[in-house]
């Protein structure tokens, strides 16, 4: 364990990771659904991530705006080192990467850097010690500026409350025989397995952990030791950390994660009823989070907590403008609640809505009009971001500055996975986020010209493309090959080209 890391696990770094809740276009949205002023994009902007890990996301930020000023912070020495050498790659002289530690950059001077508009934490607040959590609250409430929107991502303690003895345990195995992190998690999760079979009554007692430990068993052992191998590991109740919010001048407008804003899909029915009798925020959201059993929040916090006139912010919602994601026409939408069935969406309300989007990107202006209500606009906008059905697009026509610099970083991430990584996301400048992809399709970006098939095939089997495998092994001839190329190439234009070409990754014509 490295002394520097101060309980943290530094000896595997932090997957290449996306967070589409944390990109500006998708904040902005969240905290106008809830009723507030969000920052404008429309001009230069500042937007951070405190604990940034390899730095995808902000290097996404800055790609799809390059009119912001967007820093990464992280103590890890080797992810800044990865970031900057992608930013300059990719041509990003927008994105500011640092090595620094949460108490050093809460100390540093007030001229270091300017007031953010956006600071985010993901997947950072419950996995450092108290001491740390003040370090981060110092600087939030230094740096954000009036207006400014924090997005903070932790482990809530309502469903993880039973992991707690697990993850100590985990710990403990790392103390007493130390390894490589992915090597220790196996040997952990196989212990836990062990003990489980041996009729321990902490099982009997907590049925939740079995179901815990049979999900993570299936991840990647390259992310677990992040989640679960910490010194300081600590679910957090709602409360706590709007408490220490409170101290950095933050007040609490909702959650990224849309649904949970809606009662309806926060929580089960008659939970609902028991929230609805409360007018104290803090026992309203400890109650959903028992109802829900929640294991992660997305809680957005803003500096500035009295909400702007109605009409202010139905005027700024309909400027909002959606662009559809290309769901499958086949597959019933359904929404995930709290039954074993879901919650299907009501056709007669969003069967023309869908087929409005299919015909090009929808200002919500023309959206309100169809459904007549401002609260149901909120909940149909929640509804079809948070099932990828569509999208808030900053920049429905991209100018050239943001299409060069998504091009760039696009084809850093292609050379990166073609060199071995697993990169699968590619930025798509007309949403300002990016697409969950996959290493084939960040090929066929790459290599597409005209959009005629074969000419399409042949650069994808040139010197430099990668080669297909049949059963792991290369294929027996260039025919063969050849034609599991253009299946894949086939398939690519059928099903996911449009949704490309709408976002902007691939241009048109």
């Amino acid at each position: 364990m490295a002394q520097w890391a101060d309980g943290y696990i530094s000896e595997s770094t932090y997957p290449w990771g996306y967070c589409r809740q944390a990109s500006p276009a998708w904040l902005a949205m969240a905290a106008l659904l809830a009723g507030h002023r969000p920052p404008a994009l429309d001009r230069p902007f500042t937007w951070c991530d405190v604990g940034c890990g390899q730095g995808l996301t902000p290097l996404g930020v800055a790609a799809c705006h390059p009119q912001a000023t967007v820093f990464g912070f992280d103590f890890n020495p080797s992810h800044t080192d990865n970031a900057r050498v992608m930013a300059a790659a990719a041509g990003l002289g927008n994105a500011h990467f640092h090595e620094i530690s949460f108490e050093a950059l809460a100390d540093a001077a007030p001229g270091a850097y300017p007031p953010m508009d956006f600071i985010v934490l993901h997947g950072v607040w419950s996995w450092v010690s108290a001491a740390q959590r003040v370090h981060l609250s110092r600087f939030i409430r230094d740096r954000l500026a009036p207006g400014g929107i924090v997005y903070l991502a932790y482990n809530a303690l309502a469903g993880w409350a039973a992991m707690l003895p697990v993850q100590r345990l985990l710990r403990l195995m790392l103390e007493i025989e130390p390894g490589p992190p992915g090597l220790v998690m196996r040997r952990g999760l196989d212990m836990m397995a062990e003990i489980q079979a041996r009729d321990s009554e902490f099982f009997a007692n907590n049925p939740v952990v079995a179901r815990r430990l049979a999900f993570l068993a299936k991840q990647d052992l390259q992310y677990l030791p992040h989640e679960l191998l910490h010194g300081s590991w600590e679910p957090t109740p709602f409360d706590a950390v709007a408490h220490d919010m409170s101290t950095a001048k933050c007040d609490f407008i909702g959650s990224a994660t849309l649904l949970e804003n809606l009662p309806a899909f926060a929580t089960p029915p008659k939970m609902a009823e028991l929230v609805a009798r409360t007018g104290d925020i803090r026992l309203q959201e400890a109650l959903k989070d028992f109802g829900a059993g929640r294991m992660f929040r997305r809680d957005l916090y803003r500096r500035g907590g009295v909400a702007p006139p109605a009409g202010e912010i139905n005027a700024r919602l309909d400027e909002l403008v959606l662009m559809d994601l290309g769901h499958d026409e086949q597959v019933e939408l359904k929404i995930q609640t709290f039954g074993d069935q879901g919650l299907a969406l009501r056709m007669d309300v969003y069967g023309p809505i869908l087929r409005r989007l299919r015909s090009g990107p929808m200002p919500v202006a023309e959206l309100r009009r169809a459904v007549g209500d401002a609260h149901v606009t909120v909940e149909v906008i929640s509804v079809l971001a948070a099932t990828n059905i569509a999208h808030p697009t900053p920049s429905p026509q991209p100018d050239a500055a943001q299409m060069r610099a998504t091009a760039a970083l696009n084809r850093e991430l292609d050379r990166h996975n073609r060199q071995g990584g697993a990169i699968h996301f590619q930025m798509a400048p007309c949403l300002g986020t990016a697409l969950v992809v996959d290493a084939i399709e960040t090929m066929i970006v790459q290599a597409f010209g005209d959009g005629e098939i074969e000419a399409l095939v042949t650069r994808l089997m040139s010197e430099g493309g990668r080669p297909l495998l049949q059963d792991g092994k290369p294929f027996e001839d260039v025919e063969s090959h050849r034609r599991a190329w253009r299946t894949l190439v086939e398939t690519f234009m059928k099903q996911r080209l449009g949704l490309f070409q709408r976002a902007g990754i691939i241009q048109p014509g």
